[in-house]
């Protein structure tokens, strides 16, 4: 099945398979179903649940398997905030104070 990263949810009947390529940057959303995917890139085999997801690292193609009926989608991952620059506390004289 080939498919658009962009369309939103995609319904997979059980036993078929979907190739994803040049996939590195989204994630991949299981709303419902068991899939599973493997891809070069990623190490060892990844059984992904309703509600999980994973984030397909590298360029190689992914294979996703629907284990049973499922709806999945794909998302661009969303890029980390920045961090927000922090002041400088002044320096100030610190006094223990002895018990």
């Amino acid at each position: 099945m080939k498919v658009n990263l962009t369309q939103g949810a995609i319904d997979l009947a059980q036993g078929k398979l979907l190739s994803l390529d040049s996939a590195k940057g989204w994630t991949l959303q299981v709303k419902r179903g068991v899939v599973w995917a493997t891809s070069p890139d990623m190490p060892g085999d990844h059984f992904i649940r309703g509600g999980q997801s994973l984030r397909l690292t590298g360029a190689s193609r992914v294979v996703v398997e629907a284990l049973q009926d499922c709806e999945i989608a794909l998302a661009p991952v969303q890029a980390a905030p920045k961090p927000v620059p922090r002041k400088k506390a002044p320096a100030t004289a610190f006094n223990a104070c002895a018990a």
